[in-house]
């Protein structure tokens, strides 16, 4: 839509849970969806908070609507949500059976946040950190401390090669 986008930040993130937006919270997307989630995600998580709240909001929402109009709705949905996922690339938590662990129920923002001010880190450094440097730190925390179990490489190759033969015995 002719916006360059910043880097997705567990602020951005925030903001965009808290507005209830699909890209974020799951679901589909609207028109509408689509021009907030790309006015808040091309400006610093504080711009974007500032023109969330204000009351002039309507004025870059509305230009941004005009572009959406001559745009491919669920093309540029699809671009949108591709970007956010690249944002992330934290290896997958393994669950060990009967280690008692349990579902969240907090957003993870709000548990990136949380945890990674737990451990020291200020509160405004977290919010203006990217989402793929705020999951890695909060991962390589809970690793260290024996909380979890991350998908290695090593495991990932034993997968592959499991797969391979399976192809090959069927």
């Amino acid at each position: 839509m002719g916006l360059r986008l910043v880097p997705f930040s567990v602020g951005h993130a925030l903001l965009l849970h808290r507005m209830g937006s699909p890209f974020v919270c799951g679901g589909n997307p609207s028109a509408q969806d689509l021009v907030e989630v790309a006015v808040v995600c091309s400006q610093p998580i504080y711009e974007s908070v500032k023109t969330m709240r204000s009351w002039l909001r309507w004025l870059p929402l509305r230009i941004m609507r005009q572009k959406v109009k001559k745009a491919d709705l669920i093309k540029q949905c699809q671009s949108v949500q591709e970007w956010i996922t690249k944002q992330s690339d934290c290896p997958e938590v393994l669950r060990r059976p009967g280690s008692g662990q349990r579902s969240a129920t907090m957003p993870w923002p709000e548990r990136i946040l949380v945890g990674l001010v737990s451990i020291g880190f200020d509160e405004i450094t977290v919010i203006n950190m990217p989402v793929i440097d705020a999951e890695r730190l909060f991962l390589t925390h809970a690793e260290m401390n024996g909380q979890v179990e991350l998908w290695s490489n090593e495991q990932d190759a034993l997968w592959r090669y499991a797969q391979e033969q399976s192809t090959i015995r069927n």
